[in-house]
């Protein structure tokens, strides 16, 4: 009887945490991403906050308000930890991302590393091949 029990309570927990899952919504409204082609050569690291100056009229605009695509990237970005090492990017998608609380961030990327905010996050392949996909 006492399995039974818990065999009722662990299948109604799965569902109800299945059906959270389903109806929760992404805190991202939308994303505007510039981006350059990834094999662009420059002499040195191009910085996030040099991107628009040293790409000019290479840099391509896309906005994204897909759901699918914006809960992807969040659901990545929340399993991604920033770590305190400094590092140099060379940069090459630069992402900004807007939240229905009307706060933004700045992800950019390079070949190897993401930062957001100007913060290095650890490695994470899935989100490097994400954002350099879109």
């Amino acid at each position: 009887m006492n399995k039974l029990f818990t065999l009722i309570i662990l299948v109604f927990s799965a569902f109800a945490c299945n059906k959270t899952k389903e109806t929760k919504e992404t805190s991202i409204n939308k994303i505007v991403i510039h981006s350059v082609n990834l094999d662009i050569d420059t002499g040195s690291d191009v910085s996030c906050q040099d991107f628009n100056l040293t790409f000019g009229s290479h840099v391509k605009d896309k906005s994204i308000e897909d759901k699918s695509i914006l809960t992807e990237l969040e659901n990545l970005l929340k399993e991604t930890k920033k770590i305190k090492k400094n590092k140099s990017v060379d940069v090459r998608r630069k992402i900004v991302i807007y939240y229905k609380d009307k706060t933004v961030d700045t992800l950019c990327a390079g070949r190897f590393n993401i930062l957001v905010n100007n913060q290095l996050l650890e490695e994470n392949t899935d989100l490097l091949n994400f954002v350099l996909d879109l």
